[in-house]
């Protein structure tokens, strides 16, 4: 990662990071891998419907959604010497709000809050709806993924379900959680009283960008009441959202910390690892809807709210390929029901199989076959199904749509459309976006560049923000940067570069000479010279609004990325050059795929085959024909 002391915080992360839109598992890396290293079995039943495959997975196969209930309720949390009494009441709410805060951290002025075995003058307030009592700067990333995006309260990893979350958080830090929602945005409000602090939330889900569930602002009000006497209240005013966290986590000592050996992951998910929940007179996790007054006390106590739970992907590589054979290189999945993530996209992995031997010198090497239940054809897949709900399944932005930043796709409305023959955007563009940057994951983007002496790392996962990587055959704009990252950079020959093209994969871009060559579609010949800045320092921006930045430049040949992995084998004429994707329909046992559903993936496959042959200039193609 590139990093320069002379740049500000936000200005280095606007040019060194590329924003993680997905994480991508090879077998055997990452948490979320490690903990499904198990082979994939079938988990459904698989038919053919029309150019589609329709998967209805077995009954319970993702458990069952667990959704927000408490809509118009007060849950009030009274303290005893053992724990919590909790109840549910008709909403109390305070509508004087008081003044809105910037800054998370919050100083109490007429009381101590009592929690956790302490007393408190201070916590801090997290956009994403909790409370942290902690003199630590910033909660810690209890899970796999990126910092924490929100610097009050509590956080957890980028990809973790909530219904697993849930349960880590406990033992980590005292905390309270409203309606903890990673991703939230919008404003927090307190109000101190002589016997109370009223902190209150009005935010909403993010959206209008690939990764969200909606186009518009959503409504979300709810309110924390903390009382002197250390009576805690959460009220929901109005919610829009269906999944979040809901609970009190003090930490628990003394007796309840044991290492927790005798507990199965069906038992309980994963938690903090001394804790023994069968030390407590209840389970932590409860429905807080049904709970009567006569229930409790509760040293612990929260529910998670959460939609159906992940998939394992080896499951459903397995289920395709057992049902239909190894006829597919990759798999997208597509669905009629929201899985428990926080995003609408989905990261994607796979064991690198190949038509005519494994591939080498693209930086990831072919693993875990039989995991995939395949004899060696498959490739890559989607880890999880998109929601057709979903902003990604949608043809275009409805009308009336805000427009958004320069990472969503309303932004280019315009001057997509002036570019277009019906006058329109091109539909799908979220899609293409999503599919061909995680089947693009493929071959990239892991290599380095042995320059000199020194190795260059060129991403990892995603070509890193400065690399020089302007796509060969463009999809829709003249000048695009890779799908896999990079940019496109204008020597201005002063030492600054202007950023004609950034590293974000919106609107879809095709590929560069780089991705084209670790596809094994050009030769080493065909791969301009190029090139990486390092060091950055924000410079301003030019007459059009771009940024410029001051940068050391590094000349970078394919010739350096050959003497860090290898040639790229099979050569380019030796190379696979036709490719089959299976797009995959999934729908719950006994249910029948929606209209939305089947239409909205038939589209998107026909665009897939089109958006290949054209991104790679005709030297390969896509079919997506499930026969």
């Amino acid at each position: 990662m590139l990093r320069s002391p002379r740049m500000t915080r936000r200005e280095r992360l606007v040019f060194e990071l590329s924003l993680l839109v997905c994480v991508t598992f090879l077998p055997g890396t990452g948490v979320r891998a490690q903990e499904r290293e198990q082979p994939g079995t079938p988990v459904g039943k698989v038919s053919v419907v029309g150019n589609l495959i329709l998967m209805e997975l077995d009954e319970g196969a993702l458990g069952r959604e667990n959704l927000f209930d408490l809509g118009r309720h007060t849950l009030r949390f009274t303290p005893g010497q053992a724990g919590y009494r909790v109840e549910n009441l008709p909403l109390k709410w305070d509508a004087d709000f008081g003044p809105p805060i910037t800054d998370p951290q919050v100083t109490l002025h007429s009381f101590s809050f009592p929690f956790s075995g302490k007393s408190w003058n201070a916590f801090s307030v997290g956009v994403t709806g909790s409370i942290r009592f902690s003199e630590a700067a910033m909660a810690r990333d209890f899970g796999s993924g990126s910092a924490p995006r929100d610097l009050g309260g509590v956080s957890i990893g980028r990809f973790d379900p909530l219904s697993e979350a849930a349960a880590r958080l406990v033992n980590t830090v005292p905390a309270i959680c409203v309606f903890f929602k990673p991703r939230m945005r919008g404003d927090r409000y307190v109000k101190e009283l002589a016997d109370r602090v009223v902190v209150t939330w009005d935010v909403t889900e993010p959206y209008g960008n690939i990764q969200d569930f909606t186009w518009t602002k959503t409504i979300n009000r709810f309110q924390a009441v903390l009382h002197q006497d250390g009576a805690i209240e959460m009220s929901y005013n109005q919610i829009a959202a269906r999944d979040a966290i809901v609970g009190i986590y003090p930490l628990v000592s003394g007796a309840a910390e044991k290492p927790l050996a005798s507990l199965s992951a069906t038992q309980h998910p994963p938690v903090a690892a001394h804790l023994d929940l069968k030390g407590l007179k209840h389970s932590p996790e409860v429905h807080l809807s049904s709970l009567q007054p006569q229930d409790g006390p509760f040293p612990v106590v929260y529910e998670a709210f959460h939609h159906y739970a992940l998939p394992n992907p080896r499951d459903l590589s397995c289920t395709v390929i057992k049902g239909l054979g190894d006829r597919f290189d990759f798999l997208a999945y597509y669905s009629d029901f929201r899985v428990d993530n926080q995003e609408a996209g989905t990261p994607s992995d796979g064991p690198l199989g190949a038509v005519g031997g494994a591939v080498t010198g693209i930086g990831a090497t072919q693993r875990g076959l039989e995991s995939y239940c395949t004899p060696g054809r498959f490739q890559w897949e989607f880890v999880q199904p998109v929601y057709v709900g979903s902003n990604q399944m949608q043809e275009r932005p409805p009308a009336g749509a805000p427009m958004g930043t320069s990472r969503d796709i309303t932004f280019y409305q315009r001057q997509l459309a002036e570019i277009s023959q019906d006058g329109k955007m091109p539909p799908y563009m979220y899609a293409m976006s999503q599919i061909a940057h995680e089947m693009g994951h493929r071959w990239g983007a892991f290599v380095s560049a042995k320059v000199g002496s020194e190795t260059i790392p060129l991403g990892p996962i995603h070509w890193a923000m400065g690399l020089q990587a302007p796509v060969a055959f463009p999809y829709r704009r003249p000048t695009e940067a890779s799908i896999m990252g990079g940019g496109v950079w204008q020597d201005n020959f002063d030492g600054t570069y202007t950023q004609l093209d950034d590293d974000y994969y919106v609107p879809a871009t095709g590929w560069s000479y780089l991705d084209l060559y670790l596809m094994g579609l050009i030769s080493p010949a065909e791969v301009p010279d190029f090139f990486i800045l390092r060091h950055p320092v924000a410079a301003g921006k030019d007459a059009h609004g771009r940024p410029i930045f001051k940068a050391d430049r590094t000349k970078v040949t394919i010739r350096d990325v050959i003497a860090a992995e290898g040639p790229r084998l099979p050569a380019v004429d030796k190379s696979q050059r036709q490719f089959n994707t299976g797009m995959v329909i999934l729908v719950q046992h006994g249910a029948k795929p929606s209209s939305e559903l089947r239409e909205r993936t038939e589209a998107i496959r026909k665009l897939w085959m089109e958006y290949f042959s054209m991104t790679t200039g005709h030297r390969a193609s896509m079919t997506a024909n499930p026969r």
